[in-house]
């Protein structure tokens, strides 16, 4: 083998791996979410709410970082004679970031809003029937001018690498994520109101914390051959 010919291979060999590397960090941007299922239950047998209440998250199997711009909840009401009452100006959405932060919770409306300032109505869930909702965080809206629709550009969750400044909490956070070593876990407060016998004037209100888990999947599960759905 000539000295050229030496150099050759090498330069091939390091054009190999620059596309192999490139192909890896394509395919490296999808994670899998799910409710807490066991934490809700708790706290619904603590409140003596497992045959009233019933909360679930409508997920696919996994999302690219950039796809999941809402939250879709569906709340059963499993009770036969008393509607349940969702108080959305109640509800917040909190996460794992440093420092730590709450945002407001605001659910989809027909029509074109242009506004989330003004309160949110509540809404009633009549005995047997569920609710579907898709919920954002105030922070996830905008819009292209004052007239504009609001909509939902942001994504729920950002998978952005934390600036220089971060915190050395933010950015452990954010390497263990993406080596699939720790969970990101975030929270939605849902807070409903009961009302009727035994209840006071104006409802009784109740928080129920709805945790999220998130988990980073390989590289590999963005390979064509992997598909979305089951």
């Amino acid at each position: 083998m000539t000295e050229l010919d030496f150099v050759l291979l090498t330069v091939y060999f390091l054009c190999v791996t620059y596309v192999l590397y490139q192909m890896v960090t394509s395919f490296n941007d999808e994670f899998t979410i799910w409710l807490d299922q066991d934490y809700l239950n708790e706290q619904l047998e603590t409140l003596n709410l497992r045959e009233a209440v019933g909360i679930s998250f409508k997920f696919e199997n996994r999302y690219e970082f950039d796809k999941l711009k809402k939250l879709q909840i569906r709340i059963n009401n499993k009770l036969q004679d008393q509607a349940i009452y969702v108080d959305w100006d109640y509800c917040a959405m909190t996460d794992q970031y440093e420092p730590p932060r709450s945002r407001r919770i605001t659910r989809g409306v027909a029509g074109n809003p242009t506004d989330v300032f003004p309160r949110q109505a509540f809404s009633a869930i009549a005995p047997g029937k569920t609710l579907t909702e898709d919920l954002f965080a105030e922070d996830m809206l905008s819009r292209k001018d004052g007239s504009s629709a609001l909509q939902g550009d942001e994504t729920v969750l950002s998978f952005k690498k934390p600036a220089k400044t971060a915190s050395a909490a933010k950015k452990r956070l954010y390497q263990d994520f993406m080596n699939g070593e720790a969970l990101f876990k975030f929270e939605l407060y849902l807070v409903l109101r009961f009302m009727g016998f035994g209840a006071s004037a104006g409802g009784d209100r109740v928080s129920i914390v709805c945790r999220l888990n998130v988990r980073k999947l390989d590289w590999t599960a963005g390979l064509p051959w992997n598909p979305k759905f089951p």
